[in-house]
């Protein structure tokens, strides 16, 4: 397993892992429910990790994931011109379909 993600806020993690299963990557969240211990135990143990099981799968996942990484400035919020869903302007790809910002 190869730690390819991490974050606090665990749906953003859990989007990373829908999007790379999404592109047949097997993953792993490892600290999943971790919140449930947070106090108890320093917070770095418990930030929810995404992992890529297969080593092969490694670089796509890499590159999967820096395409849907939020830009740094957000820009206006734009609907896809593929499936037509309303994306935020921090996003250059669809959530739904991975069509890119025209």
């Amino acid at each position: 397993m190869i730690k390819v993600f991490e974050n606090f806020d665990f749906s953003r993690v859990g989007q990373m892992q829908s999007l790379l299963e999404s592109h047949d990557i097997k993953t792993f969240i490892k600290n999943q429910y971790g919140s449930s211990v947070m106090g108890e135990v320093p917070f770095v143990e418990v930030v929810p990790e995404l992992y890529v099981l297969a080593e092969k799968d490694l670089a796509r996942a890499k590159q999967l994931l820096q395409l849907d990484l939020p830009v740094e400035e957000p820009d206006e919020d734009w609907v896809c011109a593929e499936c037509g869903v309303d994306i935020e302007g921090t996003f250059e790809r669809c959530w739904k379909c991975g069509t890119g910002r025209e």
